[in-house]
């Protein structure tokens, strides 16, 4: 358990927020669901993207990929 808030933690830290705050309701909503749990495939499926540009935007909005 701790070790997932620490993820949770790392994720928010170096999250760019300016940057999710500019995209659309759907991207942004993905992007704060990883942030806040974790789970990759649920946040790339409420984007509507598939896994490879998901995980560009994730690269874009600066939140780390932490497993």
């Amino acid at each position: 358990m701790e070790s997932e808030e620490e993820a949770r933690e790392l994720r928010r830290r170096y999250a760019d927020w300016q940057f999710i705050e500019s995209l659309s309701p759907r991207l942004r909503a993905a992007l704060m669901y990883y942030i806040e749990t974790g789970d990759l495939r649920r946040a790339q499926q409420i984007s509507g993207l598939d896994l490879d540009d998901f995980r560009e935007l994730m690269r874009r909005a600066k939140v780390p990929l932490v497993l």
